[in-house]
């Protein structure tokens, strides 16, 4: 991998420039954000280019039906660079864990243990009940690496020290949990894909604009703001309240809560907004001794070696 001196600074120049797209106004238009994000990204997505080359393209934003449908293609794709770079470790280094939070039904926990049987693969969820009954789908099997732990990202229980920790979309304040839990017991890599930025900070509410990935998704958040009143836990914590962001010290030099939060519920219908959470989560990774990549909702981070 690359040197990532200078990306850093990078991102927080891009975040720079992407909250003053957000303070004017130059949002939420799908058009010109596209431009707008390759013009803020440019060093971002090269670095990641260079060094993972094959991601793979679409036309459309990522905050479009057609984006949201396709979230399975880049799945598979950062799912592809963890199984390579990992076999691809010399004999004895493959020895481990690989942990999946928020691991839902744990279809990609048993993936990737059935390609790499030199791991042991945990999945974690706080509710057991789509692992149960996805297990007894036909033609289902677990492989014998595989294991399941009912377990809340909020309060992580699963103190290993794994190899990986990887997870394929967790709902706003969920992904950073996940990201804190990588952070907090020093594992070596990070694997991941953020999604619903809009439910940072216990945020429900979306600003409303006349499409339908926008009518659907304030429909998602009724049944979310029932639940985070109920305090189930599942999504929702106190740990991550507004206050909690900007999460990294660069970003709070350059930004606020109440601005997060705008840019939380415009991120449903803004790639712009979307990113600038995304930004914050790269800064706080790097600030805790990782390298960090970063493209279209992806994350590859390893720890530095003057931090391992």
């Amino acid at each position: 991998m690359s040197d990532k001196t200078g990306q850093s600074e990078a991102a927080l120049e891009a975040l720079a420039g992407l909250l003053d797209e957000l303070r004017r106004g130059n949002i939420a238009d799908r058009k010109s954000e596209n431009i707008t994000l390759q013009r803020h990204l440019h060093k971002i997505s090269a670095e990641w280019d260079r060094e993972f080359p094959g991601f793979p393209q679409q036309h459309h934003p990522y905050s479009s039906l057609r984006g949201i449908q396709r979230r399975g293609i880049r799945d598979k794709y950062l799912k592809e660079i963890m199984l390579r770079l990992l076999q691809d470790q010399r004999p004895g280094e493959g020895e481990g864990t690989i942990v999946n939070p928020i691991c839902v039904f744990g279809r990609h926990a048993r993936d990737i243990a059935s390609h790499l049987n030199r791991f042991k693969v945990i999945a974690t969820d706080i509710d057991p009940k789509f692992n149960w009954v996805y297990e007894r789908l036909p033609g289902i099997r677990n492989p014998d690496n595989y294991e399941f732990v009912k377990d809340n990202i909020f309060e992580p229980k699963v103190k290993v020290k794994p190899t990986v920790v990887v997870f394929f979309g967790a709902c706003g304040s969920l992904s950073d949990g996940a990201i804190d839990y990588a952070i907090t017991i020093k594992s070596p890599y990070l694997f991941c894909r953020t999604c619903c930025h809009e439910n940072i900070g216990g945020n429900t509410t979306i600003t409303k604009r006349l499409n339908f990935t926008n009518w659907a998704f304030r429909l998602k958040n009724i049944e979310y703001t029932r639940r985070r009143e109920k305090g189930r836990g599942d999504y929702f914590s106190q740990k991550y309240s507004r206050e909690h962001y900007p999460m990294s010290k660069a970003a709070k030099d350059l930004s606020n809560s109440d601005e997060f939060l705008e840019a939380s519920r415009n991120s449903v219908d803004s790639d712009i907004c979307r990113t600038i959470i995304d930004l914050d989560r790269y800064l706080h990774l790097a600030e805790a001794g990782y390298d960090v990549w970063y493209k279209g909702e992806l994350f590859i981070a390893r720890m530095n070696k003057r931090q391992g």
